[in-house]
């Protein structure tokens, strides 16, 4: 024979048992984007793109050397130290700066 108690008391235990196993759920993602976050924290680095080198000329002044994005005039060659990027005319300057 049943009591009156058993009815409620079994209800509460099965709540009590699926709150527990939501838990277990929670840490077996937490464990799971931990283990993620690690095996990812070896991956090799993504290469990241190459950023276009802007083109420089520089020529000799007086005092100091001044560098234009573009080559100035062909009756300034001579006065060319070096360039970087395209080669302004075949054979002008001295050559590329180092990068």
């Amino acid at each position: 024979m049943r009591t009156l108690g058993q009815g409620p008391l079994r209800a509460v235990l099965v709540v009590a048992c699926v709150g527990l196993l939501a838990g277990c759920a929670e840490v077996g993602a937490s464990m799971r984007s931990a283990v993620n976050g690690v095996t990812t924290a070896f991956d090799p680095p993504k290469e990241q793109p190459t950023p276009a080198i802007e083109p420089r000329y520089c020529y000799r002044t007086l005092g100091k050397v001044n560098c234009y994005p573009q080559p100035l005039p062909a009756s300034e060659a001579n006065r060319l130290v070096g360039y970087q990027g395209p080669a302004p005319r075949a054979h002008s300057g001295t050559g590329p700066l180092s990068p």
